[in-house]
């Protein structure tokens, strides 16, 4: 669109903009005109990109964190795993293994009743079988120079029994140990010396 009184050119731009182009201008004036207008309305095209919610961005943030860091440690689940006995590998089998041993090791007699069961040497448990649930048995240790302990093991399914061992003159550190009393003193007889008793009176008598 040329102006007749001017002498100029006009050019429309993007959204209505006008770039006025004076024909005596140089080439070089004009591409750069042209290219500023261009990149001008570019810029206003151009949607904003919208931020993301507060809201949103913080449990993404927070998920990310701790997904990073490492699962907390379970002492009492690792505990109660150390601690857990081996199943049997058939626990309907018709009998029972079970196990005595003591601590410190010696020579000790295991009986059950009137029944020896066995001997528990100083590297060789007792074991024994049993039917299966048939019972608790009452089994007694005894070994040369250290307490008697009585105990009971059952058979509902393989057992281990460990006793420990107290010599004599320690069975007073036992839980529950009393004092044993001292024997009554004998009452000497009459003129034995000591103090005697006095004789009773005869029947009818003042």
């Amino acid at each position: 669109m040329k102006n007749m009184k001017t002498g100029t050119r006009g050019f429309a731009g993007p959204r209505g903009l006008v770039v006025a182009l004076v024909d005596a201008a140089p080439a070089g004036l004009v591409v750069a005109a042209l290219v500023g207008t261009c990149l001008l309305a570019r810029a206003h095209a151009q949607a904003p990109v919208a931020a993301p919610a507060a809201g949103s961005a913080r449990p993404a943030a927070a998920a990310a964190s701790q997904a990073s860091l490492p699962a907390p440690a379970d002492p009492a689940g690792a505990a109660a795993a150390a601690a857990e006995a081996p199943k049997e590998a058939n626990p309907t089998t018709p009998t029972v293994r079970l196990v005595f041993k003591v601590v410190p090791p010696n020579i000790v007699t295991v009986t059950w009743g009137n029944k020896r069961l066995g001997i528990i040497k100083p590297k060789a448990p007792l074991i024994i079988e049993r039917p299966r649930d048939s019972g608790p048995m009452d089994v007694v240790f005894k070994s040369q120079g250290y307490v008697t302990v009585h105990t009971r093991i059952y058979t509902f399914t393989n057992s281990t029994l460990a006793v420990k061992l107290t010599p004599v003159d320690k069975k007073n550190t036992i839980y529950g140990y009393r004092e044993e009393l001292p024997p009554d003193e004998a009452v000497a007889p009459n003129g034995a010396g000591g103090a005697g008793v006095a004789p009773l009176p005869a029947a009818g008598a003042p």
